[in-house]
């Protein structure tokens, strides 16, 4: 299988090194590089000194997407800096390619209706990469929301915070796409965007939010490094408030979602690997002590492969990642406009 990786950062590097161990010698790589970083990452994103990627993995690299598009991949990883998501996947489309798509879907919507158009016409599998939905977690969480065991929603708190600083040790923070509002940053798009995508696939779409986000300052970054929003969902689950926060401050990081309900509540801490549920007086725990970050990666490429040899659609739609990316320009809008934005208002 030829595989076309269309930037090959942190996020690229990952998916190459679990394609490696997942097809062996089945899989060649081609890649379409433009800044030309040689850098080379373990798992735990230290750099490898010394260490020549393209040698490593035996990558014939270019410099010109058609170049690389006319080797005829069978697969294109999209995992470039956000700006440059949807003219790569469109590009990627209609060469025949199915293509794994690195969340956010964009930074916004230009182009998007073209490729879900352009999609379904050439009948080309689009997987939107929202690893936390593989998160053993989040899936209980959904198990217990679905089953509604605890009766009604009350509310949703979620919540996500990690320290951009150090978030990538091995360059200025200043630097990354998540800090440039040229190429797609902000803590919204980058990071909460996981949180938004969970809430839309656990509790269905809201239809409204109000939002209070902005620039503490520290950073001098010229885009949003906090945000408070309050989501409305009126659904299948019932009509309840969802309360997310995001920043790039906190340490060590922060990734949890509790929901209060009429008989009791359930927490996921992602980061712990820890999911509680309580009813009345009783509190129980399920450790997942065993659980690897890294594993999330995993069983999404299988997933996306699985779709790709069975020409089947992915669970997780491309139409689903819209709605994530509207949820989130609806809670920038909101910020923008003080004011409460319904989410048709964001309109393809």
């Amino acid at each position: 299988m030829k595989v076309l990786m269309i930037g090959l950062g942190s996020i690229g590097q990952r998916h190459l090194r679990n394609l490696t161990a997942y097809l062996g010698e089945e899989v060649t790589f081609l890649a379409y590089r433009v800044r030309g970083q040689q850098r080379t990452f373990a798992d735990n994103m230290q750099i490898r000194e010394g260490v020549s990627l393209e040698e490593e993995f035996s990558i014939c690299s270019f410099s010109d997407l058609d170049k690389a598009l006319a080797q005829k991949p069978k697969i294109v990883y999209v995992t470039t800096v956000t700006g440059q998501h949807i003219p790569c996947a469109i590009k990627a489309v209609q060469a025949g390619c199915d293509v794994f798509l690195e969340k956010p879907v964009s930074h916004d919507l230009e182009g998007v209706k073209e490729l879900i158009e352009i999609a379904k016409e050439q009948k080309r599998v689009v997987f939107v990469g929202f690893q936390n939905r593989y998160h053993p977690c989040l899936k209980r969480l959904k198990e217990v929301v679905s089953a509604k065991q605890l009766g009604a929603i009350i509310s949703v708190q979620s919540e996500m915070g990690e320290r951009l600083t150090t978030m990538h040790a091995y360059e200025n923070y200043a630097d990354t796409y998540m800090a440039r509002r040229d190429q797609g940053g902000g803590v919204i798009l980058n990071q909460q965007i996981h949180e938004l995508d969970y809430i839309q696939w656990i509790f269905g779409e809201p239809v409204s939010v109000v939002s209070f986000n902005g620039k503490n300052g520290t950073l001098q970054i010229d885009v949003e490094d906090y945000c408070d929003s309050i989501y409305w969902v009126n659904g299948q689950m019932g009509s309840f408030p969802i309360y997310a926060h995001a920043d790039f401050f906190q340490y060590p990081p922060k990734r949890r979602c509790k929901v209060i309900f009429e008989n009791g509540w359930a927490e996921a801490d992602l980061q712990a690997a820890v999911f509680t549920l309580g009813q009345g007086d009783q509190v129980t725990k399920e450790e997942f002590t065993g659980f690897q970050r890294n594993q999330m990666f995993i069983d999404e490429m299988k997933d996306f492969l699985d779709c790709v040899r069975d020409r089947r659609q992915t669970a997780f739609t491309l139409d689903e990642g819209v709605v994530s990316l509207k949820m989130a320009l609806a809670a920038k809008k909101s910020a923008k406009d003080q004011r409460t934005v319904m989410l048709n208002e964001v309109k393809l």
